[in-house]
């Protein structure tokens, strides 16, 4: 990782079409279309956006799980117009120990309810952080990156390290 990179490693997992690789644009100031994700993407700093499929089906579910091994943040994106949740079994008890945000995402569809997704994700057992966003939104996506940004620095330094 770049020792300027203000984010610690994350990963963006989530469904196919939860808005994982908009968003992944979005955090680093890019306002352009995306495109379908075919593979796990990875950018300079060890951020990565992963398939949607890794997260649907499971016999990709391994594939995810060794994905994000190296992570030390999991971003989890379930779209604001989803009722349902379909997480892996054990996805977030293999990483316990990595710090996890939840994101609504597309809060700006018409048949958008961050609410009601909001509390489904609650009733699931997310007792962390929700953030609710429009990848159109540039202050919505101000305050994830602010809290990825937090995240980076509050992490201790492995022994041994000294800041200089």
């Amino acid at each position: 990782m770049a020792a300027d990179c203000p984010f610690p490693r994350f990963a963006l997992v989530g469904s196919i079409e939860a808005g994982k690789s908009t968003l992944f644009n979005a955090l680093h100031g890019r306002h352009e279309s995306a495109r379908k994700t075919q593979a796990v993407e990875f950018d300079q700093t060890g951020a990565i956006d992963t398939p949607g499929e890794f997260f649907n089906h499971p016999r990709l579910y391994h594939a995810l799980i060794n994905t994000i091994t190296d992570v030390d943040v999991l971003v989890y994106v379930h779209p604001a117009n989803l009722l349902e949740l379909h997480m892996p079994p054990g996805l977030l008890e293999v990483y316990h120990n990595k710090r996890l945000f939840c994101v609504i995402s597309k809060i700006d569809l018409p048949d958008a309810t961050p609410a009601r997704v909001e509390n489904l994700l609650r009733e699931r057992g997310f007792d962390g952080e929700i953030f609710q966003v429009s990848s159109q939104w540039p202050e919505t996506v101000a305050a994830l990156k602010a809290a990825l940004t937090d995240s980076h620095r509050a992490r201790p330094l492995p022994h041994g390290v000294h800041q200089q």
